[in-house]
């Protein structure tokens, strides 16, 4: 099987010449990596094309057979790195906390240890809460999709 860490060192070396990040690597035990990538501009099939194709390169087919899929992580999946808390500033967020706590918010600010959302008040006239949350006791952080 494929070792996570060389994916994600090999990734590392691509990516830093791009204006794409890293969101995730998985590999499974039928050596299928699956590969998430985005962009603060937003991610391109053509962006995904060139990481797998310059990544393909890099991993050796005749020591172990793989299948390889680079993708954008969608736009429902719970944020991983602390770049799709950036991206999605100033847009409505979900937020699942340990205790069990949910909130909807507006995403304010992101830092390595808490994430400010502006929560809407219960009664109208009230000025929008401004609420402080630790990063571990964030469980999930999802996109809200509004139609």
């Amino acid at each position: 099987m494929i070792e996570k860490e060389i994916i994600e060192g090999h990734l590392r070396e691509i990516l830093s010449t791009r204006d794409i990040f890293l969101v995730e690597v998985k590999v499974d035990s039928s050596s299928k990596i699956r590969v998430h990538i985005d962009r603060m501009e937003g991610i391109s099939i053509d962006n995904c094309v060139g990481v797998s194709r310059e990544l393909e390169g890099k991993l050796d087919r005749d020591q172990e057979d793989f299948a390889l899929e680079v993708s954008s992580p969608g736009l429902d999946a719970p944020f991983r790195v602390r770049e799709q808390y950036v991206k999605n500033m100033d847009k409505m967020v979900s937020v699942q906390c340990k205790d069990g706590s949910k909130f909807l918010g507006i995403l304010k600010k992101a830092d390595e240890d808490s994430v400010l959302l502006e929560v809407k008040p219960n009664k109208k006239g009230e000025s929008p809460e401004q609420l402080k949350l630790d990063v571990g006791e964030i469980i999930s952080t999802r996109l809200h999709i509004q139609f």
